[in-house]
């Protein structure tokens, strides 16, 4: 399960020592400090997956840097990747210098010094960062230095659904279909060689993940093979390859997401009073009887039937 930490029990005047502990204790040995008058403030989900940590994090504006002082007692081998969600970071290293918008992305570089300035609307910046290893990285993308410090679009599906992935990771580490390890190092190595022009190069075992977070986002309303097949990279043949892996069919397993989500949806209470045809239909299923065949099928009950078992909780 993540770690969380928040600043709002801290007293305001014992805040900014709390925070940089707290942020060099779990993922990156940094100095803070804040930007403007701004109360301190911040939040912080932390895992570990594999040799990779991932962190959903939010602060009010502040400076983040590691001198060569803090370099040399870090000891750290490892880039970092941050997702920007809200606000704005103005990073600096090694001479290159970006400044990233949301919908964009950075790759730094943690074993070199750097300067990363976050600030954003309502006082409030909002990242997800990903830290991997520096060796398998630069075996993957040999010139992953040269992209240090500048913006990495993430405007295209499979940029989008590794961030998703990425969010996810850390939001729902226990959730149906995301048990097993995801190799953060290949995805951050797809973004980069996206970045630079190049194709992702990802394996059908990672497609299957980004297709299934994609789907698991879209499934209201699912596109066409050819169609995403040419979002993904891939062509149609190895679009179906990658089900057929997993002794499925494409349409198969969108049936049974739509199953999966309609079922956790019949369990939620607070949605007890939502007639059963509007839950099928934002699980994308054209009808409320579609729904329930493909249901019972599944779980040997109907839609209906399942939802009255369900035990009430107060």
């Amino acid at each position: 399960m993540p770690i969380s930490v928040s600043t709002d029990p801290i007293r305001p005047t014992e805040r900014q020592a709390f925070w940089t502990e707290a942020i060099c204790r779990s993922f990156a040995n940094i100095e803070t400090k804040p930007l403007g008058s701004a109360l301190v403030s911040g939040h912080f989900e932390f895992v570990e997956i594999g040799d990779a940590k991932l962190v959903r994090f939010d602060s009010s504006p502040q400076c983040y840097t590691r001198d060569a002082r803090l370099v040399s007692r870090a000891g750290s081998d490892e880039f970092m990747f941050d997702f920007q969600r809200r606000g704005r970071s103005a990073m600096v290293q090694a001479g290159n210098e970006g400044t990233i918008d949301p919908g964009y992305g950075v790759l730094y570089d943690a074993r070199r010094p750097f300067e990363d300035r976050l600030f954003g609307p309502e006082q409030c910046v909002e990242l997800l960062i990903a830290t991997v290893p520096a060796a398998p990285l630069l075996r993957s993308v040999p010139g992953a230095e040269r992209l240090c410090a500048k913006p990495v679009p993430l405007s295209g599906t499979v940029a989008r659904s590794i961030a998703a992935m990425v969010r996810n990771a850390i939001s729902l580490p226990d959730a149906p279909g995301r048990r097993d390890e995801p190799d953060i190092v290949a995805f951050l190595s797809a973004l980069l060689r996206l970045a630079a022009g190049a194709s992702h190069q990802l394996t059908r075992p990672n497609l299957f993940r980004l297709i299934d977070t994609y789907l698991r986002a879209n499934i209201a309303a699912v596109r066409p093979v050819p169609a995403l097949a040419a979002e993904f990279g891939i062509s149609e043949r190895t679009f179906h390859r990658i089900f057929a892996d997993r002794d499925t069919t494409f349409e198969r397993h969108v049936l049974h997401l739509r199953v999966e989500l309609l079922g956790n949806l019949l369990r939620q209470a607070s949605l007890a009073n939502i007639s059963i045809a509007r839950l099928a239909h934002q699980c994308g299923f054209a009808d409320a009887a579609h729904a329930a065949r493909a249901f019972k099928n599944k779980h040997g009950t109907t839609p209906r039937d399942f939802r009255a078992s369900v035990p009430v909780r107060f």
